[in-house]
């Protein structure tokens, strides 16, 4: 099954995932999210069957289900299985058209959307592979099995295997994601995340594509800001490099050294984040981690989870996770610490 966001929604994790699910959402709740569509988890399941796969994971998993180090060995010949497969006419003629209707030979990211993400016992997040900067149905299908392929990662084997998870109980849908190609980009918390004060907001912005912020490759501006409005504190962050387009995939570039000195965002932007950032957490009543983008002046939605409690060991990991990767300064260290 191929849905729009539109066509989703936050309950609907065993379809489309936990970013699916989530995309859908903001969609429905007229936030600014980049046009979209989700090849449900039934079809991955599909996808198995019709390839001959789903008996020979079953069948091998039975053999070594106890042993470690035989399911990872395991696991490398599921994932060439499964990129060596290919969709049924049917589920292939669906993705093409969907794709062509956001336009033609549209840059689109191709991003896996596990359906076990985001629960509360357990973190499957970021274990799987997404891709930016696709171009062709080609190139999207390609992608698409490569994020089938990612479900039998290492790092996702091994963990299903140490959190006592069932390996074949976890499906994998795919959001595919008109690109923006943004100017400045970063990650939002409506809740500080040093300080744990939940009237205030944390904003990390880089230049470029959002990646360079999420992926800790760069040291973001921070912007602590309350929940009127009020800019509370402004780190400048070196942002040394930025994530752009290539000729195919993305490249990464020096940022000009006058621009590591300024602001990436100015006042109305911040404004325009902090805006949409409260109208999230209000439609979903709590907490939020957010991705966003800005082009042209206009603020773009690329990602939203919840944040059910900083308190909880499972959520508080996250978000310190995420921290040791934006190498916070020393005035945000001291902050940590209190």
């Amino acid at each position: 099954m191929v849905l729009d966001f539109i066509d989703i929604k936050k309950e609907d994790v065993s379809l489309a995932g936990g970013k699916g699910a989530n995309l859908g959402e903001l969609t429905s709740a007229k936030i600014n999210v980049p046009k979209g569509f989700v090849i449900g988890a039934d079809s991955y399941k599909a996808f198995l069957k019709e390839n001959g796969i789903e008996e020979i994971i079953r069948n091998k998993l039975k053999e070594v289900s106890s042993d470690e180090r035989q399911i990872l060995k395991a696991a490398d010949c599921f994932r060439e299985l499964i990129r060596s497969g290919d969709f049924s006419t049917e589920t292939k003629k669906l993705i093409e058209d969907k794709y062509k209707s956001l336009g033609e030979n549209i840059r689109v990211a191709v991003r896996s959307s596990a359906t076990a993400e985001d629960l509360s016992d357990a973190s499957f997040a970021g274990q799987q592979e997404s891709y930016l900067n696709v171009v062709g149905i080609d190139n999207v299908l390609l992608q698409i099995r490569n994020c089938y392929a990612s479900l039998w990662g290492t790092r996702a084997v091994s963990y299903r295997f140490h959190q006592g998870y069932d390996q074949t109980s976890v499906a994998i849908a795919v959001v595919v994601q008109k690109m923006v190609e943004s100017e400045k980009a970063g990650v939002l918390f409506t809740v500080n995340p040093l300080s744990q004060n939940t009237n205030e907001i944390q904003i990390n912005a880089s230049y470029g594509l959002g990646e360079s912020v999420v992926s800790g490759r760069v040291t973001p501006d921070s912007y602590i800001v309350d929940k009127s409005g009020r800019l509370l504190e402004t780190t400048i962050g070196s942002k040394e490099t930025k994530i752009v387009y290539g000729s195919k995939d993305t490249v990464e570039m020096a940022v000009d050294e006058e621009e590591q000195k300024k602001r990436v965002l100015d006042d109305n932007e911040i404004s325009k984040l902090v805006n949409c950032g409260l109208k999230i957490e209000k439609h979903y009543g709590m907490p939020m981690d957010i991705e966003w983008a800005v082009k042209n002046g206009n603020v773009y939605i690329l990602q939203a989870r919840a944040i059910t409690t900083l308190k909880n060991d499972n959520e508080k990991a996250l978000i310190d996770s995420y921290l040791k990767k934006t190498r916070p300064n020393k005035s945000m260290r001291k902050k940590m610490v209190q």
